[in-house]
């Protein structure tokens, strides 16, 4: 009998951004399963746990702390520090989230002031208001600096991104032969129903990518298979893998409502 097991590692995350530029880099993505284990294509679930901002920014004026006297309102006291956020001389950084079906999409910002010496943010809150906030495997945390009208990040400024995330997988031990040959596909999906691969009795391993910008693939293990319907491998680069904790070694059906290309490997 094999047993699920999940696979739990932690990430260091650490990311300074860079300067004069507004090149989105990556804060953090799931990483992959260890090359020396059996699946080296599979990658990890992420929960990111933790993640501050430091900033020191020396080439703009020092910011001026609001004047909040005990009888000013709560209301005065929220607008009053608003103004001094957004309406100072100021950077700003923006986070970024993307996946295997869109591309890079704005889910928050930042403004980043000149407190002397310096000051850390606890970023989390942009993010999630749970405890952690949680990644799929194909997803990617980004970054970038925009200019707000006082220009990039300049010599002598410095925004690091730093924290932790914590990833895991589940497995599924076995004591079957390692996979001593693959061979690899390109395929063409018409818009008719199209046998892909082949029933395989020998088969461990099949891993199929939608190479299509503008295409959704459907694929199924039965032949009734039509536009909309099975698993859907999303325009972009969705994909879809069988392997030993689903194996299965039967037809292969794939279909699109227009022609696109599929990409993948078969192992033995």
């Amino acid at each position: 009998m094999r047993i699920q097991q999940t696979i739990n590692r932690n990430v260091q995350i650490l990311q300074p951004m860079p300067i004069n530029s507004s090149d989105i880099v990556t804060i953090y993505r799931p990483g992959v399963v260890s090359p020396q284990d059996r699946v080296a294509t599979a990658r990890f679930y992420g929960f990111i746990t933790s993640l501050r901002l430091l900033v020191d920014i020396k080439s703009l004026p020092e910011s001026q702390i609001p004047d909040l006297d005990v009888a000013t309102s709560r209301a005065d006291r929220l607008m009053k520090l608003r103004d001094v956020e957004w309406r100072s001389e100021r950077k700003e950084l923006q986070l970024l989230l993307k996946t295997s079906a869109t591309g890079w999409v704005k889910i928050a910002s930042v403004s980043l002031l000149n407190r002397v010496p310096f000051y850390h943010m606890d970023i989390m809150p942009f993010l999630t208001n749970g405890v952690a906030f949680e990644l799929a495997n194909n997803a990617v945390l980004g970054a970038r600096i925009i200019n707000a009208g006082y220009g990039l990040l300049q010599n002598g400024d410095e925004v690091v991104l730093y924290g932790s995330a914590k990833e895991e997988i589940t497995s599924l031990p076995t004591d079957s032969p390692e996979i001593s040959y693959a061979t690899s596909y390109d395929f063409e999906i018409p818009t008719h129903l199209s046998l892909i691969l082949p029933a395989n009795p020998n088969r461990q391993q099949v891993t199929l990518t939608n190479k299509s910008d503008l295409e959704d693939v459907y694929i199924s293990y039965s032949a009734d298979l039509v536009v909309g319907k099975g698993i859907c491998l999303k325009r972009g680069g969705g994909s879809y893998e069988i392997n030993l904790s689903n194996l299965y070694r039967g037809n292969i059906y794939a279909i699109a409502a227009n022609l696109a290309q599929l990409s993948g490997i078969e192992a033995v």
